[in-house]
């Protein structure tokens, strides 16, 4: 009776539907595969991150002996993914990862069965692997890109495996658990669990939430953030300086202008670096991509070093130090000009280690573009004096949001982690920049496998 009376609904709608029994195992099954998620990426954070640290710190305390022992990193690591790629079934461990993560999590059930069996039938928890492997070689080897795109595909993946170990009989049941290992895995790189869920679902659908999804997913994403504070210790992921809650109608006007003049230009021109990247890259036979990859990078690093003594780690890594130093108010990076080449080097590389195959995403060098941007508008206005003396951090901080939205899309998840990040007192110039950015860049989005109907 109950089958007949739910025939006519929707996958979701029959969902709405469901016995406490099923969301109770659910919700269990949620939590699992949490833990899981949590470990993976846990994993890929520090690993990267320790090898890379240890390379920039080699590389900028030796000379022109670390100069070269990077510059072999960049490109032994470019061939090794290359060849990694070239193998069967290794093509889609390559780039960032976020269009391979969408288009699989949009892959449907046949309705037209009885007893619908998933479409989805690509080895998951092998494509985690992969991915795994690619992005740790990436970056690990002093390629620029952030963990964000990576992760969402390894746990995208995992998810779908999951559902299919867990037998899942339901298209419900087994994007329940691509989104909350979604969330899961950026929460546990961002330590902002309502920011991840949000991001997760703006990624997934773009313009509508659906709720009962997010809940599973606010709830993959406190999981992870708990296992990181009970294992690291509590790290924030950036610390500004306390800013009072009232802002004067200037920084508000100039907040909303940044966003415009700066965002905007700053999604566009890293589009145009990003195709412009791929046609130079494709240059060269596909095995050697990487090496070629590596090796523009690695020229962009030594004309920066050599040439303007600007460290290698401003434009190469995950750049969340470039960030730390302009929120810190550092006086070495608080110079127009060096945000000025900093931008530019850091959209070069990025584009660089991306369109040559490397495993990397943009959502972290957004935030850099975003950021530096943001510092370089307010040390110009400083520098002629004209509204006396602005706060650098609130642009660092608005520009952060405006970029996220510019180049990725996420107004909401933008805004979140704004004020989970940076607090609630940075929230009303980062909401203003965030809903002007969104208006003017709306057709903008890199990610286009995300939908809304």
């Amino acid at each position: 009776m109950a089958s007949t009376k739910f025939k006519n609904l929707g996958d979701e709608q029959r969902a709405l539907h469901d016995s406490w029994d099923d969301i109770a195992r659910v919700v269990l099954l949620v939590a699992a595969l949490s833990v899981a998620v949590w470990a993976a990426c846990a994993s890929l954070r520090y690993a990267a991150h320790e090898v890379s640290e240890a390379l920039f710190h080699t590389s900028t305390h030796n000379g022109t002996a670390g100069f070269i022992a990077l510059f072999a990193a960049l490109i032994g690591g470019g061939i090794l993914r290359s060849w990694l790629i070239a193998r069967p079934g290794w093509k889609d461990a390559a780039g960032d990862g976020m269009s391979v993560a969408l288009s699989n999590y949009h892959v449907t059930y046949d309705d037209d069965k009885d007893d619908p069996t998933p479409r989805y039938i690509r080895p998951a928890f092998g494509l985690a692997a992969r991915k795994w492997l690619t992005t740790f070689i990436t970056l690990a080897s002093g390629g620029s890109g952030g963990l964000e795109a990576p992760v969402v595909t390894i746990s995208e993946a995992m998810g779908a495996g999951w559902a299919r170990v867990m037998r899942s009989v339901s298209e419900h049941e087994l994007r329940t658990y691509q989104l909350a290992g979604i969330a899961a895995g950026v929460s546990t790189l961002l330590g902002a669990p309502f920011t991840a869920a949000l991001f997760a679902t703006e990624i997934a659908y773009n313009d509508r939430i659906v709720y009962r999804k997010f809940v599973y997913a606010l709830f993959a994403a406190v999981i992870t953030y708990v296992l990181n504070n009970r294992v690291f210790g509590f790290q924030p992921l950036f610390v500004a300086t306390p800013h009072a809650e009232i802002y004067s109608l200037t920084e508000y006007a100039v907040t909303a202008v940044t966003a415009v003049l700066v965002s905007a230009p700053v999604a566009l021109g890293f589009g145009l670096v990003m195709a412009q990247s791929k046609a130079l890259v494709e240059r060269v036979q596909p095995v050697w991509h990487g090496a070629a990859g590596g090796l523009g990078v690695a020229l962009v690093v030594a004309a920066l070093w050599f040439g303007l003594g600007i460290s290698p780690e401003h434009v190469l890594g995950m750049g969340e130090h470039t960030i730390a130093e302009l929120l810190a108010g550092d006086e070495h990076i608080t110079v127009w000009w060096v945000l000025l080449a900093i931008l530019a080097g850091k959209m070069l590389t990025t584009g660089l280690t991306i369109q040559s195959g490397g495993s990397a995403g943009i959502l972290i060098p957004s935030m850099v573009f975003g950021g530096v941007s943001g510092g370089l508008v307010a040390t110009l206005l400083n520098m002629t004096g004209v509204l006396g003396q602005l706060d650098t951090s609130v642009f660092v901080v608005a520009g952060i949001a405006s970029a996220l939205v510019a180049v990725i899309g996420v107004p909401l998840a933008a805004i979140a982690l704004v004020l989970e990040v940076f607090g609630s007192p940075y929230g009303p110039p980062a909401i203003l920049a965030c809903g002007v950015t969104y208006v003017l860049t709306l057709r903008m989005t890199v990610y286009r496998e995300n939908q809304s109907d």
